[in-house]
């Protein structure tokens, strides 16, 4: 396994990005959590003198179990301290699936506690709530303490201590939203600024709740006006929980409203995390809610649908146009290919021969036990998903059984309240494969052509090299029977410059007598030329006496009894020398390719044979209907 595997899975589930490199030597580099900021990884690379090569290395903030730490390549911190830290080497023994459920692991650990307030930037503040201090009896604290709504009050007191489930924050804050459904305020006194993730009410000092529930009421009322982080993922926190709306897709809308008018209406100096986790959060609510899938698809990133239809295409490619699996191995073999010079001097032929290749490879068996779309994709992975995990959520139903098939590459499962994803996973991708099987074809296209710029070869495995050569060969004679088809002959075209012709005659100013003995001098040699063609062409019969000649018959196509027809035809597609056959005979290839082709289309509809200057190709498709008509091809 290679550390950028690891980086492209992280990257795409926990949208995880390395932070600034530490060292001017570009060696070393760090992972934070997503949530709080906090560094969990330090990755680092370094030379090896002895082996010659780079060595990967990862220092992760992890409570590592016994069995985590048996593995061979489970070892200990190059840099960090503490036994909250393991190393994990990178190598080929270390276990892709295992890395991958380890950083998850890591991740969950790494949450912030559900006391913990965070800033929308994910840097830890201080959460200053309002704090009694014991004042004697008649003291001026007393008689100016400001009178908290009953409400509040008794909804302090819904707050339960014994729930050990887990979820004991989402469990109150559902009970207590719950019972401040209908509540409005209209306070406006100074409180201390606050900023959080989860942010529930029981974070909150009285003041704090007033001011929020003041601001919640002008919300709803259309009036929008700035405030705390906090409060704004408390608001989304309730609508995504059912409070405040009649049914979900209230709740869905209501949110998008919210996001249209204040998120983007100006309200924050930094929108960018707020609306990442809120698209998040509306794809995995409609899960959870059991929309239609095709609105649970509205809300998968746009990237990642061209990519599962980029990967059906290529994984079923019989039921797809060449063009279109050309544009899906346009979509992984990058910007780079399509500046080839084989795309840019023979694009027609270079798509059909991408498709055709694919095609033909996909066909061709298994190698190691796996397809070449394995080879370059990996397998459809069943990884645990856990909608709205990074959000303050609870429903009082249990979860229905559910199934969302979004193509053919990817689909959502649920049962019992546990959820999974299928699909292929990027970091699992083989980009190297992919890249030399494109390279290869390229270099084919290249040498084929003559277009110059030749690659060497570098795929490694000889088993798909060969594979591709044959492929490459068959969708050149595809393409070259292409472009026989292409050739026809257009007689109306003929018939027109024709009459173009004697239109351009009639309107020279040339005297008369002039053009009249220009024609019949014109006559005299087109006749002669006719009788020369005549004699060249006249079909010699062997009667066992003597040679004799007749003349062919231009306006009456040859029976099928005339014998040196039907032995070309024989030769033919017997496969025997039939150039020599028609050079002894002083004829034209293309004149007997018209004769054979005009005895034989009352039966067959169609042209059987197909010429390209002394070259007569049988059409394939006729063969058996052919010797149905004239028996066996040997004497």
């Amino acid at each position: 396994m290679e550390l950028k595997e690891l980086l492209d899975y992280i990257k795409e589930k926990h949208n995880i990005e390395e932070s600034d490199r530490w060292d001017s030597s570009l060696t070393m580099s760090r992972l934070c959590h997503p949530l709080t900021g906090k560094m969990i990884a330090l990755l680092i690379k370094e030379w090896n003198s002895d082996t010659g090569r780079w060595m990967e290395h990862c220092d992760l903030k992890y409570e590592a179990s016994l069995s985590d730490r048996i593995k061979e390549y489970i070892v200990d911190p190059l840099r960090m301290h503490g036994s909250s830290w393991i190393g994990i080497s990178f190598n080929d023994k270390t276990d892709r699936d295992y890395i991958f459920e380890l950083f998850d692991n890591a991740i969950l650990q790494g949450n912030p506690s559900k006391d913990t307030a965070l800033s929308d930037t994910g840097k830890s503040k201080t959460v200053y709530t309002d704090t009694p201090l014991p004042f004697a009896k008649g003291s001026d604290f007393l008689k100016k303490k400001e009178c908290i709504p009953e409400k509040i009050t008794e909804m302090r007191k819904l707050y339960r201590y014994d729930d050990y489930s887990g979820q004991l924050r989402a469990r109150n804050f559902y009970r207590q939203a719950k019972f401040m459904e209908d509540y409005e305020d209209d306070y406006h006194g100074q409180v201390c600024d606050i900023s959080g993730y989860f942010t529930t009410y029981h974070d909150l000092s009285d003041k704090q709740l007033r001011t929020y529930f003041t601001w919640r009421t002008e919300v709803r009322n259309g009036v929008y006006n700035k405030t705390f982080t906090s409060f704004i993922y408390l608001y989304i926190y309730e609508l995504l929980c059912g409070i405040g709306s009649s049914s979900s897709v209230e709740s869905l809308n209501k949110l998008k409203e919210f996001e249209e008018e204040f998120i983007e209406g100006g309200f924050l100096e930094d929108n960018t995390q707020i609306k990442r986790n809120l698209h998040r959060w509306y794809f995995e609510y409609l899960l959870v809610k059991g929309f239609p899938v095709d609105e649970v698809k509205k809300y998968i990133d746009k990237e990642i649908l061209d990519r599962d239809h980029a990967l059906e295409i290529l994984k079923k490619s019989e039921d797809y146009e060449d063009m279109e699996i050309f544009d899906a191995i346009c979509f992984f073999a990058g910007k780079r290919f399509l500046n080839s010079v084989s795309i840019k001097k023979e694009r027609e032929k270079s798509i059909i021969i991408y498709a055709y290749v694919w095609k033909y490879i996909l066909k061709s068996g298994n190698i190691d036990g796996k397809s070449i779309f394995t080879h370059c994709f990996g397998r459809l992975q069943n990884r645990s998903i856990y909608p709205l995990l990074n959000a303050v959520y609870w429903n009082d139903k249990t979860e229905e059984d559910a199934e969302y098939i979004v193509n053919g590459v990817r689909s959502y499962h649920c049962k019992t309240g546990r959820w999974k994803e299928k699909s292929y996973i990027r970091a699992y991708f083989n980009k190297k494969k992919l890249a030399s099987i494109v390279h290869e074809i390229d270099r084919l296209i290249r040498d084929e052509f003559k277009l110059g710029y030749y690659l060497k070869p570098s795929i490694e495995d000889t088993r798909i090299a060969t594979i591709i050569a044959s492929a490459f060969n068959e969708a050149l004679k595809k393409i070259k029977h292409n472009e026989r088809n292409l050739i026809n002959i257009d007689f109306s075209a003929l018939k027109k410059i024709r009459n173009d012709a004697e239109i351009t005659k009639t309107s020279l100013l040339v005297d008369e007598d002039c053009i009249h003995s220009q024609v019949i001098n014109t006559d005299i040699v087109e006749k002669a030329d006719i009788q020369n063609t005549i004699e060249k062409n006249s079909i010699k019969y062997n009667d066992g006496n003597q040679s004799k000649s007749e003349n062919l018959d231009f306006d009456k196509p040859p029976e099928i009894s005339d014998n040196i027809n039907l032995k070309i035809l024989k030769f033919i597609i017997a496969g025997k020398d039939y150039k020599s056959l028609i050079k002894s005979n002083n004829l034209f290839t293309s004149i007997i390719t018209d004769n054979i082709n005009e005895t034989f289309f009352e039966d067959i509809g169609d042209n059987i044979l197909e010429c390209e200057g002394d070259e007569i190709y049988l059409v394939e498709d006729y063969r058996e209907d052919i010797l149905n008509i004239i028996g066996e091809i040997y004497e």
